[in-house]
């Protein structure tokens, strides 16, 4: 696993959402604990069974929170990008984390010690409304997975992933609306629950349909979105 530490000089804390209402002492507090690691595609940022005795905010790149299922498949359960965070809910109850965090990008890691959580971050009461706000919009993205998952077959799962991902991934166009996902087909594959080959399989269909093209890079531009969105209810 290749780890390098970022110097901290060029972090920008007041851009975080999560730590955006620290004020300076605060921040003069945590810093000698802080500390900002480089993360290459791949990466792992921790594992499932680790203690949680870190929190993780992302400050560049993307990274995907996954589990291996009992019949040794992996299931992505959340894309993250730039502003999110991992661990704040795992300090708070003491529980290990149960997924794996993989980097998807090369990315910009703030590490956040129990201590700085405990002694500095959990006395800000901003923090902490951010941070409920967050851990109940995840709740919903749960919510959105299981109905993903509960896709009656692989149209409507690969339709409902892709409505679930033009909101965050989409950009939109003349043609369309791009989805630059930060995901490959494989990836793609395990949220919804389905093989790579079905993915893929799935994705030319729809484009023979005229539903949407598949661009170089792995970006798809979604020329119909009623259509996928019919196929996805």
């Amino acid at each position: 696993m290749s780890s390098r530490i970022f110097p901290k000089k060029k972090i920008n804390y007041k851009a975080i959402p999560l730590l955006a209402h620290l004020s300076e002492a605060e921040f003069s507090e945590m810093d000698e604990e802080i500390v900002i690691s480089h993360k290459k595609k791949g990466d792992l940022i921790f594992k499932s069974g680790d203690p949680a005795e870190r929190m993780y905010i992302l400050y560049k790149g993307e990274m995907k929170m996954s589990m291996v299922l009992s019949d040794g498949r992996e299931q992505m359960m959340y894309i993250y990008k730039a502003g999110d965070f991992v661990g704040g809910l795992n300090l708070l109850s003491g529980d290990n984390y149960v997924y794996d965090g993989t980097a998807l990008s090369d990315s910009i890691v703030i590490i956040i010690s129990r201590g700085n959580f405990n002694n500095v971050l959990l006395k800000n009461q901003q923090f902490l409304i951010y941070l409920l706000e967050k851990s109940y919009e995840r709740i919903r993205r749960s919510e959105e997975l299981i109905n993903v998952l509960s896709g009656i077959n692989a149209d409507m799962r690969v339709a409902k992933v892709l409505m679930n991902l033009l909101p965050v991934y989409g950009q939109k166009t003349e043609e369309g609306i791009l989805l630059a996902v930060p995901i490959n087909r494989e990836e793609m594959g395990s949220y919804s629950g389905i093989s790579r080959e079905t993915m893929s399989r799935k994705l030319n269909q729809f484009s023979n349909k005229g539903l949407l093209k598949l661009l170089p890079r792995g970006q798809i531009l979604v020329t119909d979105v009623e259509g996928i969105r019919e196929l996805s209810l």
